[in-house]
Protein backbone atom coordinates (compact mmCIF):
# COMPACT_ATOMS: atom_id res chain seq x y z
CA UNK A 1 0.00 0.00 0.00
CA UNK A 2 2.82 2.40 0.87
CA UNK A 3 4.40 1.82 -2.53
CA UNK A 4 1.14 2.66 -4.28
CA UNK A 5 0.70 5.89 -2.31
CA UNK A 6 4.29 6.86 -3.05
CA UNK A 7 3.61 6.20 -6.74
CA UNK A 8 0.63 8.60 -6.63
CA UNK A 9 2.80 11.31 -5.11
CA UNK A 10 5.55 10.70 -7.68
CA UNK A 11 3.03 10.99 -10.52
CA UNK A 12 1.51 14.15 -9.04
CA UNK A 13 4.96 15.72 -8.73
CA UNK A 14 5.76 14.68 -12.30
CA UNK A 15 2.53 16.30 -13.51
CA UNK A 16 3.31 19.48 -11.61
CA UNK A 17 6.81 19.63 -13.13
CA UNK A 18 5.46 19.05 -16.65
CA UNK A 19 2.86 21.80 -16.22
CA UNK A 20 5.53 24.25 -15.11
CA UNK A 21 7.64 23.36 -18.17
CA UNK A 22 4.91 24.09 -20.73
CA UNK A 23 4.35 27.65 -21.87
CA UNK A 24 0.55 27.43 -22.04
CA UNK A 25 0.03 25.72 -18.69
CA UNK A 26 -0.10 27.44 -15.31
CA UNK A 27 -0.59 26.01 -11.86
CA UNK A 28 -3.38 27.43 -9.75
CA UNK A 29 -1.62 26.66 -6.47
CA UNK A 30 2.16 26.36 -6.34
CA UNK A 31 1.92 23.94 -3.45
CA UNK A 32 -0.56 21.20 -4.34
CA UNK A 33 -2.58 19.38 -1.73
CA UNK A 34 -1.62 15.71 -1.71
CA UNK A 35 -2.12 14.37 -5.26
CA UNK A 36 -4.59 17.08 -6.27
CA UNK A 37 -3.05 19.21 -9.05
CA UNK A 38 -5.01 22.28 -10.21
CA UNK A 39 -3.98 24.05 -13.39
CA UNK A 40 -5.08 26.19 -16.31
CA UNK A 41 -4.42 25.81 -19.98
CA UNK A 42 -3.95 29.40 -21.22
CA UNK A 43 -4.31 29.61 -25.02
CA UNK A 44 -2.07 31.91 -27.02
CA UNK A 45 -5.11 34.02 -27.93
CA UNK A 46 -5.36 35.34 -24.35
CA UNK A 47 -1.79 34.87 -23.11
CA UNK A 48 -0.89 38.55 -23.52
CA UNK A 49 -4.02 39.99 -21.91
CA UNK A 50 -3.83 41.65 -18.51
CA UNK A 51 -4.33 38.81 -15.99
CA UNK A 52 -6.48 41.03 -13.80
CA UNK A 53 -8.77 42.15 -16.60
CA UNK A 54 -12.38 41.05 -16.81
CA UNK A 55 -11.83 39.96 -20.42
CA UNK A 56 -8.96 37.63 -19.49
CA UNK A 57 -10.91 36.00 -16.67
CA UNK A 58 -14.06 35.60 -18.76
CA UNK A 59 -12.21 34.04 -21.66
CA UNK A 60 -10.07 31.79 -19.46
CA UNK A 61 -13.23 30.64 -17.67
CA UNK A 62 -14.45 29.14 -20.97
CA UNK A 63 -11.25 27.23 -21.81
CA UNK A 64 -11.46 24.21 -19.49
CA UNK A 65 -15.14 23.50 -20.29
CA UNK A 66 -14.43 23.67 -24.03
CA UNK A 67 -11.41 21.38 -23.80
CA UNK A 68 -13.36 18.91 -21.65
CA UNK A 69 -16.20 18.95 -24.18
CA UNK A 70 -13.73 18.04 -26.92
CA UNK A 71 -12.25 15.25 -24.77
CA UNK A 72 -15.66 13.76 -24.10
CA UNK A 73 -16.68 13.92 -27.77
CA UNK A 74 -13.48 12.15 -28.77
CA UNK A 75 -13.82 9.78 -25.83
CA UNK A 76 -10.19 9.66 -24.79
CA UNK A 77 -10.00 11.56 -21.48
CA UNK A 78 -12.20 12.81 -18.67
CA UNK A 79 -10.72 15.44 -16.37
CA UNK A 80 -12.80 17.53 -14.02
CA UNK A 81 -12.71 21.30 -13.86
CA UNK A 82 -14.11 23.89 -11.49
CA UNK A 83 -13.83 27.53 -10.46
CA UNK A 84 -12.70 28.55 -6.99
CA UNK A 85 -13.69 31.85 -5.40
CA UNK A 86 -12.72 34.50 -7.97
CA UNK A 87 -10.51 32.14 -10.01
CA UNK A 88 -11.76 31.07 -13.46
CA UNK A 89 -12.45 27.42 -14.26
CA UNK A 90 -9.34 25.27 -13.99
CA UNK A 91 -8.54 21.61 -14.44
CA UNK A 92 -8.39 19.56 -11.26
CA UNK A 93 -6.45 16.36 -11.67
CA UNK A 94 -6.39 13.94 -8.78
CA UNK A 95 -3.80 11.23 -9.28
CA UNK A 96 -5.39 8.11 -7.81
CA UNK A 97 -5.59 5.42 -10.48
CA UNK A 98 -3.30 2.48 -9.72
CA UNK A 99 -2.83 1.83 -13.44
CA UNK A 100 -1.60 5.39 -14.18
CA UNK A 101 2.00 5.94 -15.24
CA UNK A 102 4.27 8.72 -16.48
CA UNK A 103 3.28 8.08 -20.09
CA UNK A 104 -0.37 8.67 -19.15
CA UNK A 105 0.54 12.04 -17.67
CA UNK A 106 2.42 13.01 -20.84
CA UNK A 107 -0.51 11.87 -22.97
CA UNK A 108 -2.98 13.93 -20.91
CA UNK A 109 -0.89 17.09 -21.19
CA UNK A 110 -0.41 16.62 -24.93
CA UNK A 111 -4.13 16.07 -25.44
CA UNK A 112 -5.09 19.17 -23.46
CA UNK A 113 -2.65 21.14 -25.58
CA UNK A 114 -4.06 19.64 -28.78
CA UNK A 115 -7.67 20.35 -27.81
CA UNK A 116 -6.90 23.88 -26.63
CA UNK A 117 -4.45 24.96 -29.31
CA UNK A 118 -7.04 26.77 -31.45
CA UNK A 119 -8.95 28.48 -28.62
Amino acid sequence: MEDQINKYFDLAEYLLDKIKERKNFEVVLDKPEFTNICFWYVPNSIKDLDRNSKEFKERLNKVAPKIKERMVIEGNLMISYQPLDDKPNFFRMIVSNPASNFEDIDYMINEIERFGNDL
